[in-house]
């Protein structure tokens, strides 16, 4: 079994390094709302995913695809934080979404390469997974 390219790899890491803040950053939010502890929740899964396909495991890239999937949607919701002093909202949730799918844009070509109807299957499962857990996220956050 090869290395991982090195674009790859790089991604992954940012995957990580954004997950990171985001878990820090939700969990010593002083608020404690339920909706914080559960972006907390999907960061750690995140980072779980990252950590994952860094060991070669194309899950990984899954989970992290639906991870991304989860954040975009509720982004779309309108359920991001407010960073930056009350501004970001959802754009915050689309930057995460956007780093967090990184990994499976630059993996698709091989995968479709290895076949192209299970990287299909896999990216629409992946997404479905994302959007249904990002719905059960907006009901479980909302007041």
């Amino acid at each position: 079994m090869g290395r991982l390219p090195l674009h790859v790899v790089l991604s992954l890491l940012a995957v990580d390094v954004v997950a990171f803040g985001v878990f820090v950053r939700c969990a010593t939010s002083p608020d404690g709302d339920l909706g914080r502890w559960i972006t907390t929740a999907a960061a750690a899964v995140l980072a779980f995913g990252a950590t994952a396909a860094l060991c070669e495991r194309t899950w990984g890239v899954g989970l992290m695809l639906a991870t991304a999937t989860s954040f975009f949607v509720a982004g779309a919701l309108g359920m991001g934080p407010h960073v930056f002093g009350g501004a970001g909202g959802s754009t915050f949730f689309y930057v995460v979404a956007a780093i967090g799918a990184l990994p499976f844009l630059l993996t698709m070509k091989h995968m479709a390469r290895f076949h192209l109807g299970a990287t299909v299957l896999f990216a629409m499962l992946a997404g479905a997974a994302g959007t249904t857990a990002s719905l059960f996220w907006s009901a479980a956050a909302s007041p």
